[in-house]
C-alpha cells in the first residue's frame, strides 16, 4: 500500500498543478476554490494523511485509506452538484459535448494511465527487492539456512 499511496499522492498533486496552469487563462488565477479543485485537494490531503499514518507505530492508515474512495464520487459529481467555474461533465450517458477529435486522446489516456501506473509500481517495488538481494541480511539468512553462496 505504501507504493500505491505514494503514486496516488504524486498523480493527485500533478493533477492539481497542471489543472491550475490550464485553468489560469480562463479564470485569471492559478487557484480558485472551485468545487472540483477543492474536492481533488481534499483527496490529496487524504493521501498525505495515509502517507503520514504509515510512519506511525499504530495503524490508523486503514481509516485514511477507506476515506479516499468516498471522495471519488464527490469529485466526479461536484461540477453537477454545485454551480462553480467548472463546466458540467462533458461525457455522460446521454452523449458528449466535446469536439469530435477529443475522444481519441481521452480514450488513449484511459488506456495509458493503468499501464504507466503498473510500470511505475513494478519499478518501485523491484528496488527494495533488488537491494535486499544485495544486502548483508541476505548473506546472513543464507548462512543460517545452509545455502551455498554462488561463486
Amino acid at each position: 500500500s505504501g507504493t500505491g499511496t505514494e503514486m496516488g499522492a504524486f498523480f493527485t498533486l500533478f493533477t492539481l498543478v497542471t489543472g491550475g496552469f490550464r485553468g489560469r487563462p480562463m479564470w485569471g488565477t492559478f487557484w480558485v476554490w472551485d468545487a472540483r479543485l477543492t474536492s481533488v485537494f481534499i483527496s490529496f490531503l487524504i493521501y498525505l494523511g495515509a502517507l503520514r499514518f504509515q510512519k506511525l507505530p499504530v495503524e490508523p492508515a486503514p481509516i485514511s485509506i477507506r476515506a479516499g474512495p468516498i471522495d471519488i464520487p464527490i469529485i466526479k459529481s461536484s461540477v453537477n452538484w454545485w454551480n462553480t467555474l467548472h463546466q458540467p461533465g462533458s461525457i455522460s450517458r446521454s452523449g458528449t459535448s466535446i469536439h469530435v477529435p477529443m475522444p481519441i486522446p481521452i480514450l488513449s489516456n484511459f488506456a495509458n494511465f493503468p499501464l504507466s501506473t503498473r510500470i511505475l509500481f513494478v519499478l518501485e517495488t523491484r528496488l527494495p527487492i533488488l537491494s535486499f538481494l544485495e544486502s548483508p541480511l541476505r548473506d546472513e539468512i543464507e548462512a543460517r539456512e545452509g545455502i551455498a553462496k554462488p561463486s
